[in-house]
């Protein structure tokens, strides 16, 4: 079976390809941007240092470039609002156009020249239209639940907290986009869900079970080091992530207020909202970390003890898998990854999103069982191993196969 996959971005596509390429079923990978380093005209960077350690960011060790297919004017529009005029507004836009001209450029050039096409999340609807007509299978992966979904639950979201507005929605795409997040689960002959939730968002738009493969999203644990915590001091409550209510923030913040402990520390990690005001009544239960690079988040997560994200609407969270890594319980809600990856009591807790109740009570628990919390550390690491790279492959493998003999 020839496979070929499409991603108008980065995202995972590049590990999904190579996995895909590992386990012999590779024929194309096509995207925007990629760094051929080996190929001519890209090895010319390679003189040249800094550029060649910027351009490695847009290439994967491993992946034969050979199979890579790249077209850089898609996501030249996009660079350019994000990086140069700074403007994220019109970056977004950008990106939206440029998913749209990248899906109708593979389908016209390259939907339908091998067995299976794997398109993602936006950027697949024409091409898998022109692979089936081509007699080709077609899938669809979801890394998050669907604009259903999304509007739904992020729309109530900001009815109950309009102050909060600001960092819950992202529904501010074109109509036209809109519907083509709407067709493409139609259009696929499978999809694949991140999560159980991603699966039921699927669901609930009348997409079949049995077309739906759930196949969660794969992390580097291994650079993400396991540290052995102590259990002096008070319970260090870390939170990764855009300090919003998309990631029920302010049901963290409640939580914490309601145990009014010294004994426990809540500290938060990521881009603050462009207005913090809602963050101003707040501002004594919490300490701000500021923005890091991964290394930083990696230590940032060695030195505490419990990682708490009560995401309103996550799809995954891989942050979750990658504090587990370093030996940090996991508390999450629902609408994330947490039912696939915790296993409940005994690497983590899983809550509703909104249960502040629930949530003060889990946290109360952890700082009076700093002992257990420490074997419950060991535990998520363990855990995390589950969902290495090599992991991912071998439950790829088992989807993979399902396919070969639908098709």
């Amino acid at each position: 079976m020839k496979i070929t996959v499409s991603h108008a971005g980065k995202q995972h596509a590049y590990r999904h390809a190579y996995s895909v390429q590992q386990l012999g079923y590779l024929h194309r990978f096509i995207t925007s941007t990629y760094y051929r380093r080996d190929r001519w005209p890209d090895k010319l960077a390679n003189a040249i240092p800094k550029l060649d350690r910027a351009l490695q960011k847009r290439t994967l060790q491993g992946l034969d470039s050979g199979r890579v297919i790249r077209n850089l004017r898609f996501e030249i529009p996009e660079l350019w609002q994000r990086i140069v005029r700074k403007s994220g507004p019109a970056a977004e836009r950008a990106m939206f156009r440029r998913d749209a001209r990248f899906d109708r450029w593979v389908a016209r050039r390259y939907a339908g020249q091998s067995d299976l096409f794997w398109g993602f999340q936006g950027s697949c609807l024409e091409s898998m239209k022109a692979a089936k007509a081509a007699g080709q299978l077609t899938v669809c992966e979801f890394a998050t639940a669907h604009v259903t979904a999304a509007v739904r639950i992020l729309s109530a979201e900001t009815e109950k907290h309009p102050e909060w507005a600001g960092t819950i929605s992202n529904l501010n795409f074109p109509d036209w986009y809109r519907e083509r997040l709407e067709q493409e689960p139609l259009e696929a002959d499978f999809c694949i869900a991140a999560s159980s939730f991603t699966k039921e968002s699927l669901q609930e738009v009348g997409v079949a079970e049995d077309r739906i493969c759930t196949l969660p999203l794969a992390c580097d644990v291994d650079q993400f080091e396991f540290a052995q915590r102590d259990v002096t001091g008070p319970l260090k409550v870390l939170f990764v992530g855009g300090i919003g209510q998309r990631k029920g923030i302010k049901y963290l913040l409640q939580a914490i207020e309601k145990l009014n402990s010294p004994s426990i520390q809540l500290q938060l990690l990521g881009p603050m909202p462009a207005d913090e005001t809602p963050l101003n009544k707040w501002r004594k239960w919490f300490d701000y970390l500021g923005q890091t690079d991964q290394n930083g988040v990696v230590n940032k997560m060695q030195q505490a003890d419990i990682l708490v994200l009560p995401s309103v609407f996550e799809g995954f969270g891989l942050v979750i898998v990658e504090a587990m890594a370093t030996g940090m319980p996991v508390i999450t809600s629902t609408h994330s990854c947490g039912p696939e990856v915790i296993r409940e009591g005994t690497d983590g807790f899983i809550l509703e999103p909104d249960d502040v109740d629930g949530l003060a009570n889990k946290i109360s628990w952890c700082a009076e069982n700093r002992t257990k919390l420490i074997e419950m550390g060991r535990a998520a690491h363990e855990r995390a191993q589950k969902f290495s790279w090599a992991a991912h492959k071998k439950r790829l493998k088992v989807v993979l196969e399902g396919l070969k003999k639908e098709g």
